[in-house]
């Protein structure tokens, strides 16, 4: 479903671009910063309940690559990003949690240019984005019966933010809602369900 409804949107969206004709191509590399939280949900393990995580935010980094097609205002903003973030949630010293989660992330960002000069132009843009975990990633526990590895192969996530280019630079600030979770309870692998939410701060350079 999430790959139809992603489907329909690109194809609408490619449609609004190709009417504003000419076309444009960027591409270019990225830096970022960022800040995650880790959110938990509450959970029964072996008839005892946790719950009422609390959740620090722990800074992590990205690099990549982008593109940017598009018209005179709407651009279509696809990346290839390699992720790293931290995060980290907790009962008190009953139960401490700490995420090392390493991805390669792809985000498939719709852009508009609401104000557009020579030099410089302010945007804002949403999209979807899909990580897949590498080796490397997990959460640890102080509970000896919870998975460290119960990680999902895929993590769907929802980024909305605005940006600043000068010249051939670009500034970026976005935030990201976990749309799936990072990791699940199930009976193979007991443990929480875990989302993250990201604040991220970016500087490019368009080489092209």
């Amino acid at each position: 479903m999430k790959k139809l409804i992603l489907t329909i949107a690109l194809i609408i969206f490619a449609s609004a671009i190709y009417a504003q004709l000419p076309f444009t191509f960027d591409l270019g590399l990225k830096g970022s910063i960022n800040s995650s939280e880790l959110k938990t949900g509450d959970a029964t393990i072996n008839n005892i309940s946790y719950a009422n995580f609390k959740s620090a935010t722990k800074s992590g980094y990205n690099l990549g690559i982008f593109a940017r097609l598009g018209g005179k205002r709407m651009y279509f903003q696809p990346e290839i990003m390699y992720c790293q973030k931290n995060g980290q949630s907790n009962i008190g010293t009953l139960v401490i949690q700490t995420l090392d989660l390493k991805t390669i992330q792809i985000p498939l960002l719709a852009g508009y240019k609401l104000i557009d000069l020579k030099v410089a132009s302010i945007r804002a843009f949403t999209g979807p984005a899909m990580s897949f975990p590498t080796s490397g990633s997990g959460i640890k526990s102080n509970l000896t019966n919870v998975s460290p590895n119960n990680l999902n192969k895929n993590i769907w996530d929802w980024q909305l933010g605005a940006g600043i280019d000068i010249l051939k630079f670009t500034l970026d600030v976005r935030y990201e809602w976990g749309l799936s979770n990072i990791s699940d309870s199930n009976p193979s692998k007991i443990g929480f369900v875990n989302k993250g939410n990201v604040l991220t701060f970016s500087l490019g350079f368009k080489f092209i």
